[in-house]
């Protein structure tokens, strides 16, 4: 099964809609809205006449002023909390026996996804009997699936979204030998202009899911006035929380595919000598790593701890 590379869950002008309204937090204080006159039994008629019988047009359209400022502040504060909201949902602030707990449940849907894989690898090198359509099928989904799995069990992380980036985090340092976190900051710099945008659209369209979970979150905080807000609340989250593995995969893949595509402009731009080969490829790459980490004073590249 081929990766999707395109922006994430938002592919048509409706969905891009749907996620300005949800990331904006509209439809937040419109459930609010809605759950306080099912709450008191009035309708809109009746709420907009008490609103307005004796206000100016002018005063009322003020207010509406007034109002969108600071809808929109808010949801400016919010969205600074993006990348908290993605951490957690990472598992980096887990912690105890549900860190245990979580992280068990990942390990044991991995190694599910592992025995039936090299079942059907073992299958399929053998070759008798063949693999049929559906196995080949999810042979290549399995496959796939492993890609986005850090490989040492002491790199995992309690939640599916903490492993995905993790996994994509890892690939360049061990295809490579360049560790992600000390070069890509500086692979940033030399990728051309229609790259850094591709990447920036599918950053944005991971922090719009981390958002949406959040207003999800938040739409809680009407269960006093009405029940019927919690399935929603936990629905919005859920499906928030299915977008965001779909956008941090596609995010992570162009990450990936910088440093196996522009690589090379790094080591030039450091005035590093190429490798000739991919076993030379990776002790250059380390050494570059370090370099960059600590400096060097040496009259050649090498590595010194």
């Amino acid at each position: 099964m081929a990766p999707d590379f395109g922006e994430g869950w938002i592919s048509s002008p409706i969905e891009r809609w749907i996620a300005l309204l949800l990331k904006s937090g509209i439809l937040f204080w419109l459930g609010g809205v809605i759950a306080w006159l099912y709450h008191t039994g009035k309708n809109w008629a009746f709420v907009w006449h008490g609103l307005t019988s004796n206000i100016k047009p002018i005063e009322i359209l003020l207010l509406i002023f007034i109002l969108l400022m600071v809808l929109a502040m808010i949801a400016g504060i919010l969205k600074r909390f993006d990348r908290v909201v993605i951490r957690f949902l990472e598992g980096y602030y887990w912690s105890g026996w549900r860190a245990k707990l979580l992280k068990s449940l990942q390990n044991w849907q991995i190694a599910r996804i592992e025995a039936r894989f090299q079942t059907l690898a073992l299958k399929y090198h053998k070759g008798l009997p063949p693999l049929t359509p559906k196995e080949q099928a999810e042979y290549a989904r399995l496959d796939w699936q492993r890609m986005l799995i850090p490989s040492e069990e002491a790199q995992r992380m309690p939640t599916r979204l903490g492993n995905l980036l993790r996994a994509l985090e890892l690939r360049p340092q061990e295809k490579y030998g360049l560790d992600i976190f000390v070069c890509w900051p500086r692979l940033w710099l030399v990728l051309p202009d229609n790259v850094k945008k591709e990447i920036i659209i599918a950053r944005d369209n991971l922090d719009t899911t981390a958002r949406i979970w959040m207003w999800g979150l938040l739409f809680l905080v009407w269960t006093p006035i009405t029940a019927w807000v919690i399935p929603i609340s936990i629905i919005v989250m859920f499906l928030a929380y299915h977008w965001m593995l779909q956008a941090a995969s596609t995010y992570g893949q162009l990450i990936e595919s910088s440093f196996d595509l522009y690589r090379a402009e790094l080591y030039q731009a450091l005035r590093w000598p190429l490798p000739n080969n991919p076993a030379e490829e990776r002790k250059q790459s380390e050494q570059l790593t370090a370099y960059l980490w600590r400096g060097s004073d040496s009259d050649k590249p090498e590595f010194r701890a």
